[in-house]
């Protein structure tokens, strides 16, 4: 659509007139032809801003709503003609929808029957509708509007909070990229308690900030939602770190440090987050950090922050379940004097204090058995006068991993040594002769390949006549073990977990411990499925909500996959993504070939078989109704 200038002149006085259309191009009969829209009358604005004039009332008429166009230093001037046309133009509809009433020439869209030709009958405005309906159902499900009222959001702050948390689950993104989404490709405020018509970009921002603000009555609002439906007295949490990096140096952000990258990404800086979650995988706390916390010193903090026996736990008392990483001699000793429960693998090599239990396992009977995923764990339970259980567990996927990784080493190792010997052998200008050179050279080896001199034995062979040079250079493989499957060593795939419940079997308190894999899925939806990393974010503020809106988008995502679940659907939220981004909804513009008429009609595509079994798996029925708009007579 364009706006175009008409001149007009009175034959009789010579007077001339101007006024402004906005006209669309068509094409009928092989040509093209405009068409009126709109009459604007006489614009008061300056002939460069009519292009922006156009796509605010294109925006407007198609059920957009208004357009927020950043860098337009006469907005103001833009949105205030928009909005004077509209009202010319929605009082001139009406009163003509009347005439049309009293003559009886037609019936117009509110008798829902005009004179189409199907030739010109075309649609715009097309936004994804399928995910958004999933999100918007599960919103509510969890009945966040009428906490967000408690916490003082507006209905508009309310209505934008639930667009970029679930923004974040369907089109995942930096904010800067949700605030596109929610303007140009998505229909999800079409279905917010309160219309999106309007939303700039910085009101994003501050929504994800008045969202931070709010995260511990969030936070606690879901958890005592999730256990009211699901109660249990042995409850089991999960606590583990993980790291997000930066893009740019982030100089100004607090939370900006550099560490160590589980990402490999220590070229960037990194921030922390500390995630609790329970044994079905649903988010119970979250913790921001700078990049450079050490794991072990942040447990202390986040118990105390959750309250373990506090009132936002009543009558729990709940296991903690954690990896080596953070459990220390010391934060063990931590628990035991805070008599928490816990499940978890010790720092430091545990399981060299039982190598000859290990190795004798095959002659053990005390040592149980059993198939997981088609690979055998074997489990020995042992107590001790303190009242903690140890079960030393070795399994099998896990010593085939490790054995194959060695063997690759080990491989990798004997191609380096037999480089190097032939560069001492050598005689050529550049091969290593020098016997200091030859030792740094092996020593970057045992750097590379730890425990090298466990697996090989070496010796520089040095000239008679001049010490400080080699002759040669010798090696060889050290057959160091010969046990059950030719193993390397006998601790492959060995580890000793270490727990308070010694009322439990051996079998269960691992299969307790192996729950912490759903820390470890928690992790890979928010870095993948949720698009968190990398962080754009210069303020610590603006980084602790950008990582607060994907623990809530994730939450959402644990409570559609368990819905669909308990209905027998095992989908993962990326696959029903996928599935629904092809349910969208659209304006068709329909053209009353009688009297000339435009009308645009918002309508939902009618749901293929796909989506209507995740539909009725979820209990969902369409939301966004059909809506009529009179546009314009030509």
């Amino acid at each position: 659509m364009f706006v175009k200038e008409i001149k007009t002149r009175n034959r009789k006085t010579g007077a001339v007139y101007v006024k402004h259309v906005l006209v669309e191009s068509i094409r009928t009969d092989g040509k093209v032809r405009p068409r009126v829209i709109i009459n604007l009358g006489r614009l008061d604005l300056p002939r460069d801003l009519w292009p922006q004039l156009a796509e605010e009332l294109s925006a407007r008429l198609t059920g957009q709503g208004h357009l927020d166009i950043p860098g337009v230093k006469t907005k103001k001037g833009v949105l205030t003609a928009a909005d004077r046309a509209m009202e010319n133009h929605l009082l001139k509809a009406e009163r003509q929808r009347k005439r049309s009433e009293r003559v009886g020439r037609e019936k117009n869209v509110d008798g829902n029957s005009v004179e189409v030709s199907l030739d010109k009958v075309t649609t715009t405005a097309s936004r994804s509708f399928g995910p958004e309906q999933v999100c918007d159902h599960a919103w509510k499900s969890l009945k966040l509007p009428k906490l967000l009222n408690k916490l003082g959001f507006t209905p508009k702050e309310a209505a934008l909070a639930e667009a970029v948390v679930c923004g974040r689950l369907i089109a995942p993104g930096s904010e800067l990229s949700t605030w596109e989404w929610i303007r140009k490709r998505s229909s999800i405020g079409e279905l917010t308690e309160s219309p999106l018509d309007n939303v700039g970009r910085n009101a994003v921002y501050r929504v994800g900030d008045r969202l931070r603000e709010g995260k511990d009555a969030l936070e606690s609002h879901l958890r005592m939602l999730k256990e009211a439906e699901s109660p249990s007295k042995d409850a089991l949490y999960l606590f583990d770190l993980t790291n997000f990096y930066f893009e740019g140096q982030s100089l100004g952000n607090a939370l900006s440090a550099r560490g160590k990258s589980k990402e490999r990404r220590s070229d960037a800086p990194l921030v922390s987050l500390g995630l609790v979650v329970d044994s079905e995988g649903f988010p119970v706390m979250s913790e921001v950090f700078p990049g450079n916390i050490s794991e072990p010193s942040t447990l202390e903090g986040v118990l105390s922050k959750m309250g373990f026996r506090d009132d936002c736990l009543p009558g729990l008392n709940p296991t903690l379940a954690m990896d080596r990483g953070i459990a220390t001699a010391e934060n063990v000793e931590m628990l035991k004097a805070k008599g928490f429960p816990y499940v978890l693998i010790t720092r430091g090599p545990r399981n060299s204090d039982y190598l000859d239990q290990f190795e004798n396992r095959v002659n053990d009977p005390s040592f149980e058995s059993f198939e997981r995923d088609g690979y055998a764990v074997h489990l020995k339970k042992i107590l001790h006068e303190d009242g903690t259980t140890e079960v030393l567990c070795v399994s099998d996927k896990k010593r085939a991993k490790e054995e194959s990784m060695k063997r690759r080493w080990i491989d990798h190792a004997m191609e380096d040594f037999a480089r190097l010997q032939k560069s001492v052998r050598s005689k050529k200008r550049g091969s290593v002769r020098k016997t200091e050179k030859v030792a740094v050279r092996i020593g970057r080896l045992s750097e590379r390949y730890p425990g090298l001199s466990k697996y090989f034995k070496w010796e520089i062979v040095k000239d008679p006549e001049s010490p400080d040079s080699a002759l040669d250079l010798t090696y060889e493989r050290i057959p160091v073990f010969d046990i059950e499957g030719g193993a390397l060593d006998p601790l492959s795939g060995t580890y000793v977990i270490e727990s308070t419940h010694g009322e439990k079997s051996a079998e269960d308190i691992w299969r307790l411990y192996m729950t912490l894999t759903k820390v470890e899925k928690a992790f890979r939806s928010m870095k993948s499925d949720l698009g968190t990393r990398p962080i754009y974010h210069q303020k610590a503020i603006r980084t602790e909500a950008h990582l607060f809106i994907s623990v809530m988008a994730f939450h959402l995502l644990c409570h559609i996959e368990r819905s669909l679940r308990s209905k027998g659907i095992n989908r993962e939220w990326r696959s029903v993504r996928t599935d629904l981004s092809t349910h969208q909804r659209s304006t068709i513009i329909i053209q009353d070939e009688k009297s000339g008429g435009t009308y645009h009609v918002r309508v939902s595509g009618t749901p293929e078989a796909s989506h209507e079994s995740i539909y009725r798996a979820l209990g969902i029925k369409s939301t966004a109704m059909r809506r009529k708009f009179f546009i314009a007579r030509l």
